[in-house]
């Protein structure tokens, strides 16, 4: 049987990239919360965790990107309908500064932890690490304590890119 030393070292890389990756969930979680109180915010919890399922990463990512462009946090523009809801007739957009950290938390969280996941040559530091569970912190808190009509319309919009599916 051929012998597979155990290495200290890229076991702690593994944990920084588990780590990374879990701080991500955690995120996506607390808006598929939301967005299921939000929209049925009468329905049991058994109700809510059937919707919660259907919300898919690209669900979340799509919207989150619309706001972020909108905001000029990311590149391009959202879809001209998208555009004209968010912001109506060229006002000022519907978007606080709650909103923009849900939607660029979890848009860097998720880019964050598809390096995690599946580029094996990326590294993480220490600080990096313990940078991006902070901003975990900071979105899941806000995304659960946020009570703002945008944020409400952002949570709304997200539900409406749910797929129905058998889970």
């Amino acid at each position: 049987m051929p012998a597979y030393p155990i290495e200290p070292d890229k076991l702690l890389d593994a944990a920084d990239r588990r780590a990374v990756s879990t701080a991500y969930y955690a995120v996506f979680h607390a808006v598929t919360d939301r967005v299921a109180a939000t929209v049925f915010p009468s329905a049991d919890m058994a109700f809510q965790q059937h919707i919660r399922r259907w919300i898919g990463h690209a669900d979340i990512r799509t919207v989150a990107r619309w706001i972020s462009q909108l905001q000029g946090t990311a590149a391009g523009s959202p879809p001209p309908h998208m555009h004209s809801l968010l912001a109506p007739a060229g006002g000022l957009a519907h978007v606080d500064a709650d909103t923009v950290t849900i939607a660029d938390g979890f848009l860097e969280l998720n880019d964050k932890r598809e390096q995690a996941d599946y580029a094996h040559e990326a590294v993480f530091t220490r600080a990096d690490t313990r940078g991006h569970i902070a901003l975990a912190r900071q979105v899941v808190a806000v995304a659960g304590e946020a009570q703002s009509d945008a944020v409400n319309r952002f949570f709304g919009l997200i539900a409406m890119q749910a797929k129905i599916q058998a889970r």
